[in-house]
């Protein structure tokens, strides 16, 4: 992550990162005139007014500026946009900042429980994992035992990715019907 970056909720740095993720490579034709991204703008960011048009395409040659993104002349006229290495990880961090579980109307009956041994060599990325899943709500049944009666599976495994640990050696994922201390559990989860 470039330094001196601050990540700031509801930003329009933000919001340019993601809609430009969410495209995933953007081609435009590109002219002579330095306002070339008017085209982007309209075609992919939909701003409607001059002034919000004018303030997305000042951050988008600011978020070049801070290499969070590329751009590249593909030639034929066409330029080539999409996040860099660091914009990549910082899209990561916003949609980590933002994860939720999905909480459905009525609970299947089904306890999701999430067994981690990350080694110590990774202990940030572990102390990180373990408050990450406290945030999103889950039960700690033990320092590294979490349970969750809603579907968690996707959310751990991005989890894992964003702080770069080995799923498959270090995290057990389990369905299971019946756990330990579970009128405890249901009570903490609010489903007596």
């Amino acid at each position: 992550m470039p330094k001196g970056f601050i990540i700031k909720r509801n930003n329009l740095t933000k919001d340019t990162l993601r809609k430009i993720a969410i495209a995933g490579v953007i081609v435009v034709a590109a002219t002579t005139s330095p306002y070339f991204l008017s085209h982007v703008i309209e075609h992919y960011f939909h701003d409607r007014s001059k002034k919000a048009a004018q303030a997305r395409a000042r951050k988008l040659y600011e978020l070049k500026r801070r290499k969070l993104l590329s751009f590249k002349e593909l030639g034929a006229g066409k330029v080539h946009i999409e996040l860099s290495h660091y914009g990549k990880k910082l899209v990561r961090r916003y949609d980590l900042e933002d994860m939720r579980l999905q909480k459905p109307k009525r609970w299947d009956g089904w306890w999701r429980m999430i067994i981690y041994d990350i080694p110590t060599s990774q202990r940030r990325a572990s102390n990180a994992f373990r408050e990450k899943v406290k945030t999103l709500g889950l039960y700690p049944l033990q320092r590294s035992v979490w349970i969750s009666p809603y579907e968690c599976l996707s959310e751990i495994e991005f989890l894992a990715t964003v702080f770069e640990i080995n799923i498959d050696d270090c995290i057990c994922y389990l369905k299971l019907k019946t756990i330990p201390r579970e009128t405890e559990i249901k009570k903490f989860f609010g489903l007596i």
